[in-house]
């Protein structure tokens, strides 16, 4: 059950929902490097909580909940008000694949709800966050239809036409090298047309996971602070994003 919503905060609202990928291969080493990507996932996940929570408005205005995925659903948690969330530890499951749509939609519809409850109760609202973080391709559990499902899902929330009811910001990110690079940027086309993707070895890599965690947090930040309209403001984030993903693609080239 989410924590209810209180009233007497007239901060505006910015609902983030994390979908991350709890598969077995996420266990396994990056490379030369002994951190897997779950470690990886973990460590930033927490950074960028950490991050948002050193700025007091947007500590006010962050609520995070939580959508963990293999084969099914293994984590659907409540929002929570950022300042009140302890470090996360996730774990793979022991048996399991990658059924990513059928957890990119419900992380939507718990934005959606999310959003509806502050509507029926006079709140304001930022845009909502989502943040998938995956290592590998979408489970054969996949239908094609559930992933265009989804893949529409995230794109027409995505339009800064949509309107300010409308919008949710993906935030798109591929850690390995078995990535579905063609899945992944039908996620974020339409806002970013790439996502951040992490691989290769050593500190580099987790140092590069820890930037794209804080490029995300930056972004939160800015919508907390913007006083624009909805498709102003979307366009600003797109834009730190953009700067963020070429940053990361350069970097990693040097790998």
């Amino acid at each position: 059950m989410n924590e209810p919503i209180r009233i007497g905060n007239t901060i505006k609202r910015l609902p983030i929902v994390f979908c991350l990928d709890v598969s077995p291969s996420m266990n396994w080493d990056v490379d030369d490097t002994s951190i897997s990507p779950i470690e990886l996932l973990n460590n930033s996940v927490n950074l960028f909580i950490r991050e948002i929570n050193t700025d007091g408005r947007t500590k006010s205005a962050a609520e995070v909940a939580y959508v963990s995925f293999s084969t099914n659903i293994e984590l659907d948690s409540p929002f929570m008000p950022a300042r009140n969330l302890d470090d996360i530890r996730l774990r793979t499951v022991e048996r399991g694949g990658t059924n990513m749509a059928q957890a990119v939609l419900r992380s939507y519809e718990k934005l959606e709800d999310r959003v509806r409850e502050y509507n029926q109760k006079g709140i304001r609202h930022n845009a909502p966050f989502f943040v998938l973080g995956t290592d590998g391709n979408p489970d054969d559990n996949d239908s094609n239809e559930l992933q265009e499902s989804a893949i529409n899902m995230v794109r027409s929330h995505c339009d800064s036409k949509t309107g300010s009811n409308g919008i949710i910001i993906p935030f798109i990110v591929g850690v390995g090298r078995r990535v579905d690079k063609n899945t992944l940027l039908r996620y974020s086309e339409g806002f970013t047309n790439g996502f951040f993707h992490i691989h290769g070895n050593s500190e580099q890599t987790q140092k590069c996971f820890s930037d794209v965690f804080r490029v995300s947090s930056n972004s939160t930040k800015k919508s907390v602070h913007l006083n624009l309209s909805a498709g102003e403001i979307i366009d600003e984030i797109r834009i730190t994003m953009n700067k963020g993903v070429a940053d990361l693609d350069r970097e990693l080239a040097g790998l």
